[in-house]
């Protein structure tokens, strides 16, 4: 295989709805339809290695993360929670167009992603390996024109208040500590 083949599959990773399910780190997936929107849930097995978007942990032994299938926006986003149930931030990927077949919603990501904190600050990931990606030409033109298009229209809208959609943006959990009760309770506010 070559180096940019190597390359692309790494920058071009595929998100399968369900995909979580198989996750060796995640446990008691679920997912709920809510019409064509999919929400999708997961925690963290208790030895889940440690994960962080700079300063900020995103996973560990018992957080819960959530992906959102938005096909209105046409948009995956994912929303991160501690043990406590707070959220640590949104992650929001530049993906392809989504693709539903069946009960299944599938997209590539084209290597930008924007990281949501949970003060609303909103920081560009994977800028350098977009970069690299161009210059090497492992993303076509068009797929880099289409992904800083997409920078340039999710920046605005965040900047508007239009996005995250409220359903994402107000998104609660309680997590409960009782024993009768293990389960997480999830709220929408």
């Amino acid at each position: 295989m070559t180096n940019a083949k190597q390359a692309a599959q790494v920058l071009f990773q595929p998100l399968t709805s369900g995909g979580w399910q198989n996750h060796p780190e995640m446990a008691d997936y679920r997912a709920e339809w809510l019409s064509s929107l999919l929400v999708e849930r997961a925690n963290w097995k208790e030895d889940a290695f440690p994960r962080s978007f700079g300063d900020v942990q995103i996973a560990g032994p018992g957080y819960v993360w959530f992906r959102f299938w938005l096909p209105e926006q046409d948009q995956v986003v994912e929303k991160y929670f501690d043990t406590d149930g707070n959220s640590v931030g949104v992650y929001v990927p530049v993906t392809e167009v989504l693709e539903r077949r069946g009960e299944v919603w599938r997209t590539v990501e084209l290597v930008l992603a924007l990281w949501l904190d949970a003060t609303g600050r909103v920081s560009v990931l994977r800028e350098d390996d977009f970069d690299e990606a161009v210059e090497r030409e492992i993303l076509t033109p068009v797929a880099a024109e289409q992904a800083e298009r997409r920078i340039r229209e999710l920046t605005t809208a965040i900047a508007a208040e239009q996005f995250p959609p409220p359903l994402v943006r107000n998104f609660e959990i309680n997590v409960e500590e009782n024993d009768e009760n293990e389960e997480n309770d999830v709220e929408q506010v």
